[in-house]
């Protein structure tokens, strides 16, 4: 299991954990304190945690498994030394740092028993390197095999780049290109509560769930601006680009900073894209297709079923199969958002902030990213608590080697982190 799927078990089996049980008493911070200290000398190659574990805990995650998760954490980062207690939630949950021997800083949510002190919730998130520079995430961001593009950019006056890396180099960024949707959207002045009824040829392949939605489903364009950005629903961003025509996010492109807007014409749906990558033919003859032609062939694609069975399961076509954006598009994209201050628009993209945003620091996080098989891309749009704008945005496609998810996560944190401590 790699890494971040190990997180992603942390996240649902322990939260599931946190939801059932009582808050713990008010001085309960000492005995969060203790319990983290015992759990972190737990973090090695032989774990025994039966009883430091309440039993209701192992209901959501076997005894076993915990163990298992215990050591392949120690086995990345080291055992710990250090626990430090950020902060206390009205809940009783205590957020704590765990500082590693190899360098990390290892974020974790934990609640107990008010009775026993044994643990009932754990969150587990992912490890950043400590004492990181932006000149030493730029040198670790270009090791990664493959190509990598950074921008961390102050948007307000004065602005200024912080650092950056292949910024006005194109990468397929996946699901971060429906912020151009969004973008859209406002640009063209549509009104949110416009309605759009879902049709059968909008339905695409998960990520989401409107795919399921029965046909007809009379949706606000607000709802599915909303499940196309927290979400990525993928069916919600084609049924935006259906209801508002696909020349209508073409037309928008230049406005909204793109610096080459012929990169994304034909703008592809998400459908468009499953079905070119699951028949090598039709892609190749797409491929080789003038403009003009190009759009003939995806009218005469949508008459194949979808399935995602056919889809390739590897980085199949990203130089040209896909949404191409530079850092730098991505960071116009988000200042043009900032300007227009669209409070919807800021609102959708407030609802899943991507990562961890540290408590106090920021105003606001606006978030969309994207992967798929050879691709990743993070951008976000911030406002500190100084009431500075900065925009994120890293990417990653490689079309030999699986991507580290992980570690590429844990960089865009500590760039975060960084962002945090700028005021």
């Amino acid at each position: 299991m790699k890494l971040l799927n190990i997180f992603a078990v942390l996240q649902l089996s322990f939260n599931l954990g946190l939801s059932a049980q009582s808050v713990p008493p008010r001085d309960g911070s000492e005995a969060l304190r203790n319990t983290a200290e015992k759990l972190a000398a737990q973090i090695s190659e032989r774990p025994r945690i039966k009883d430091l574990f309440d039993a209701s805990f192992f209901k959501f995650l076997p005894l076993e498994k915990t163990e298992e998760i215990l050591r392949q954490i120690y086995r990345v980062n080291g055992k710990v030394t250090a626990v430090k207690l950020n902060y206390t939630d009205p809940d009783g949950s205590g957020h704590f740092n765990f500082e590693t021997e190899k360098g990390f800083i290892l974020p974790v949510t934990l609640n107990i028993n008010k009775a026993t002190g044994r643990v009932t919730g754990l969150l587990f998130k992912i490890a950043i390197p400590k004492d990181l520079t932006l000149a030493d995430l730029k040198a670790k961001l270009s090791a990664l095999p493959g190509k990598t593009g950074f921008l961390l950019r102050k948007l307000n006056n004065p602005g200024r780049t912080l650092e950056t890396l292949n910024e006005n180099d194109y990468f397929a960024v996946g699901s971060a290109f429906k912020l151009y949707v969004l973008g859209a959207i406002v640009e063209e002045d549509y009104s949110w509560k416009k309605i759009i009824y879902l049709k059968e040829e909008s339905k695409s392949l998960p990520s989401g769930r409107l795919q399921a939605w029965p046909d007809g489903s009379p949706l606000t364009l607000h709802t599915l601006a909303a499940a196309m950005i927290s979400e990525s629903d993928n069916t919600a961003a084609d049924a935006i680009v259906d209801g508002l025509g696909r020349d209508t996010i073409e037309d928008a492109l230049g406005d909204l900073g793109h610096s080459k807007p012929e990169l994304l014409k034909p703008f592809l749906k998400t459908s468009e894209m499953f079905r070119l990558k699951s028949d090598t033919g039709a892609s190749v003859e797409y491929l080789n297709a003038g403009l003009k032609e190009k759009y003939m062939r995806l009218r005469d694609l949508a008459r194949k079923p979808l399935n995602a069975a056919d889809v390739k399961a590897a980085p199949f076509g990203i130089n040209r199969i896909e949404w191409p954006a530079s850092p730098a598009d991505l960071c116009r994209l988000m200042d043009y958002f900032r300007k227009e201050e669209d409070k919807p628009a800021l609102d959708i993209m407030a609802i899943n902030p991507g990562l961890d945003i540290p408590r106090g620091k920021f105003f606001y996080a606006g978030y969309k990213g994207g992967s798929e098989p050879g691709v990743l891309n993070m951008t976000w749009l911030f406002k500190t608590s100084r009431a500075d704008w900065y925009c994120l945005t890293g990417s990653w496609n490689d079309e030999k080697n699986t991507l580290d998810e992980a570690q590429f996560s844990a960089l865009m944190q500590a760039a975060i982190n960084m962002i945090g401590e700028f005021n």
